[in-house]
């Protein structure tokens, strides 16, 4: 098999990451690529000194996360390719485990771990797609009212206790093993993707293309420090996501599906974040309520105004009308105590 590591920048992290595969991976046959993505951090360096068996590709322009998976992919040789990010730590024979699973399950074309980040914490390992469904439920809060009722959540850890693999919608891409011949029938990951939401598409393409189950295996442990590999891209984070739910709405929904569905997403990230600021900032009363009313409807209006540049007039009104029925939901029931 085959462990494919993009870095960026990322030399520390990176090499805690080597080397807990070299410690970690005992039951089968493996080799390692890393893809540096033009690094100015003497990554390089450590991985030609330290891991001299590591087959290193170095690309001379910054590809980002996307085009350097792509890139390593064309020099993987393994029947299973592993994707890791340099943040991650085996924390078992994890690898194994999956090749495993898959030469045990040839109906199967993705798999992946669970994870579980710095603190030890469970850390989201799979979820659903975006879509206008998933979409609905956020902008009800249906997931914060409901935690258990196992609604559609596009971000979701391993539940405590369960141990048998399943299937799932998508695969973190932090950790997913994906078989060799998939991707040389159905290439990687689409390059119309930045970051995020890149994993998500390609688990759809499995699913729907090569009609192959993707499947999460508890058994199989790894840590993620998220945020510390092509996290740096510090406050374009949003802006990129927000344009992959774009990309991967469009490209499997078409214009309108997307439009509504952003809108949803725009709507939950605004009302809750403002909601959540509600609960330090005010009390209750008459002119703090006032505030809070006009925070509500401004935050929500530009929120959509940011998402939706080309008729920012008509979806504002949209937005405004919407931020007022939000607020008399919070004074009838007082929402802001459940956010």
């Amino acid at each position: 098999m085959t462990f494919l590591v993009a870095n960026w920048n990322g030399k520390d992290i990176l090499q805690q990451c080597l080397a807990s595969i070299y410690a970690n991976t005992h039951d089968i046959p493996f080799e390692i690529v890393v893809v540096d993505d033009a690094s100015s951090d003497d990554s390089v360096n450590m991985i030609q000194t330290k891991f001299p068996l590591v087959k290193l590709v170095v690309s001379p322009v910054n590809l980002g996360f996307v085009g350097a998976n792509n890139l390593g992919v064309q020099h993987a040789a393994g029947t299973y390719i592993l994707l890791l990010n340099s943040d991650t730590v085996l924390l078992n024979d994890a690898a194994s485990l999956l090749a495993a699973y898959m030469e045990d399950h040839p109906d199967v074309g993705v798999c992946g771990p669970a994870l579980t980040g710095s603190s030890g914490l469970p850390q989201v390992s799979y979820g659903w797609p975006p879509s206008l469904l998933q979409g609905l439920v956020d902008a009800l809060f249906l997931n914060d009212l409901f935690p258990r009722a196992g609604l559609p959540s596009r971000a979701i850890a391993l539940p405590p206790g369960k141990l048998q693999p399943f299937p799932v919608y998508y695969i973190n891409g932090a950790a997913l093993m994906i078989r060799h011949s998939l991707v040389e029938q159905f290439g990687l990951f689409d390059k119309r993707f930045r970051a995020y939401c890149e994993e998500v598409d390609l688990c759809w393409r499995i699913r729907k293309t090569a009609c192959k189950q993707v499947v999460l295996v508890p058994t199989a442990h790894i840590k993620h420090y998220e945020g510390q590999s092509y996290g740096q891209l510090g406050e374009g984070r949003i802006q990129i996501l927000y344009e992959s739910y774009h990309t991967f709405l469009l490209k499997h929904h078409g214009a309108v599906y997307s439009f509504i569905t952003r809108i949803l997403y725009a709507w939950h990230y605004a009302v809750k974040g403002v909601f959540r600021g509600m609960r330090y900032l005010f009390a209750n009363s008459v002119a703090q309520a006032a505030v809070v009313k006009l925070g509500i409807i401004a935050a929500a209006s530009l929120g959509i105004w940011q998402l939706r540049r080309r008729r920012p007039a008509l979806t504002t009104a949209i937005f405004f009308l919407v931020a007022y029925g939000a607020v008399v939901l919070y004074e009838i029931f007082g929402l802001a105590r459940l956010l």
